[in-house]
């Protein structure tokens, strides 16, 4: 499978936590958390369609005033999702400036609260308006689905962090559609632009009898129904699925949320703060250790790990943590288990 979505870790894994992922021939990302953000170049930041908030802790949040200047002149709305109360505290920072200068501009920014029922808020905050904010409306989060669109969504669940909650997420491609580079050559169909909207008409359920203009390798176009193409050139299988799971505490309810989570993911980002020799600081601070997180990936039957969130005592031995967390990955390692 060609992969759909390309996760990084924006840094290194002893600073702020922030993964961003750009969507395949999309011109699009989404980021989850949103800690420091300078080394993402501007035209990366654009991408943004979304910003996924595990919860509003400095080192998770410090990044958005960044990001916010970046899009000030950006016409298309920035949807933010969070815990209860995200809002309230967008709300907080964008009324910490002066914002007299900015009637024209276009950026809009819609914070969606979850909710444990099913049905949380959303508010709305413009430039024309100085940030203030609209009245919140309903927002429907059934079963965890915060952000649905006809490539993919992304679901969460709240693990507890302490005496608060952290969201974890999983996006999702819907559908994978994969394309067959020799029967294109066979047909003389060249690969192109032409594709992504064919594979759009898959992934949304077109009628087979939908009709396709399928430019010719030589020149001129021919029109082929959606169904008999899509024999002829592709087939579809399970989309790629990436997990996120940070400031999470080393509990046995958050380990079996964790697992189901991530059940089969091809990625999994997660913490891996303190090394097993400390898991009492673990669990004192309501973190997980490196060995808990590849011991997790391990059960979820993940593909690959992309550890981040270390602890900076660990700084003198800089990858003592990835390799804990690999020993336990691979089997070699148990640990102690809540």
């Amino acid at each position: 499978m060609r992969s759909t979505f390309f996760a990084r870790a924006v840094n290194d894994p002893f600073h702020d936590p922030a993964v961003y992922v750009r969507v395949a021939h999309r011109r699009e990302a989404l980021l989850f958390d949103c800690g420091d953000l300078h080394p993402l170049a501007a035209r990366d930041l654009l991408k943004v369609q979304a910003v996924f908030l595990s919860h509003a802790h400095i080192d998770h949040l410090a990044g958005f005033d960044h990001l916010l200047r970046t899009f000030l002149y950006r016409e298309q709305p920035l949807l933010v999702y969070g815990p209860p109360g995200i809002s309230a505290r967008i709300g907080h920072r964008l009324a910490g400036y002066t914002w007299n200068l900015i009637r024209g501009y276009p950026l809009c920014i819609e914070v969606r609260e979850w909710a444990p029922s099913g049905e949380g808020a959303a508010v709305r905050f413009c430039a024309a308006e100085g940030f203030q904010p609209r009245p919140a409306t309903a927002f429907g989060c059934p079963e965890g689905l915060l952000h649905d669109t006809p490539h993919y969504q992304v679901r969460t669940l709240a693990l507890d962090h302490g005496d608060i909650i952290s969201l974890a997420f999983s996006l999702e491609e819907k559908v994978h559609v994969a394309i067959h580079p020799d029967a294109l050559d066979r047909l003389g169909y060249p690969p192109g632009r032409w594709l992504g909207g064919f594979k759009d008409l898959l992934r949304t359920q077109a009628p087979d009898h939908t009709l396709v203009d399928v430019p010719m390798r030589d020149g001129g176009t021919q029109k082929r129904a959606l169904g008999a193409l899509a024999r002829d050139i592709a087939h579809c299988e399970a989309g790629m699925k990436i997990a996120y799971v940070t400031d999470a505490s080393p509990t046995a309810e958050n380990v079996e949320k964790i697992v189901a989570l991530a059940a089969n993911a091809h990625l999994l980002a997660i913490e891996a703060v303190f090394a097993e020799a400390d898991r009492h600081l673990a669990e004192e601070r309501n973190h997980l250790t490196a060995a808990l997180a590849g011991h997790l990936g391990r059960r979820a039957g993940v593909q690959k790990l992309l550890l981040f969130h270390h602890s900076p005592r660990y700084q003198k031995e800089p990858h003592r943590l990835q390799t804990e967390a690999h020993a336990a990955y691979s089997g070699t390692q148990t640990p102690q288990l809540p």
